[in-house]
Order: C-alpha cells, then structure tokens, then sequence
C-alpha cells in the first residue's frame, strides 16, 4: 500500500511509519505487518495473473507448491481472481 501511495520513486520514513500506525497510533507488531505484507502481495500477484497459480509462483519465484501452501495460509482461493 505505501508503494502504491507513494508519488516518488523513494518511500519517505514517515509515509512508511504511518502505514505501521494502527488505529490507536502503535506501531503494530513485525510479525502481523509481515503477513499483511504477504497477504496483500499475494492478492496483488493473483490479480495479475487472473488467479493462475503457476504463473503467480513463477512471478514470486517459487514453486507452485510451496506457493499453494503460503495462499492456503492467508485463506486466499485462486479461483476467485479468475475472470471467466
């Protein structure tokens, strides 16, 4: 999401410290940023593939395996990115 707000090629500290901010203003834990992170990645690949998880795991440059058992993880369904 920073990066995606981001209008300059660098993200700025504070527009990452804001994005880390939880409602209360904490700073949230490094584990749940990281699986956000994960999980808005793994959406972001799936939207470009259309939900195809061989191209999606060669995007990520993993195998197809190990990239069903990380959606699996996050409750992510492929086939709901598929645009039939």
């Amino acid at each position: 999401q920073v990066a995606v707000l981001s209008v300059s090629p660098v993200v700025s500290a504070s527009l990452i410290n804001n994005a880390l901010r939880g409602k209360t203003g904490e700073i949230i834990p490094l584990a749940q940023a990281q699986a956000d992170f994960e999980r808005n990645y793994l959406v972001r690949i799936l939207q470009m593939t259309e939900g195809n998880v061989t191209q999606a795991a060669r995007l990520a440059r993993r195998n197809r395996t190990e990239f069903y058992k990380v959606l699996n993880r996050h409750q992510l369904e492929p086939w709901i990115f598929r645009h039939n």
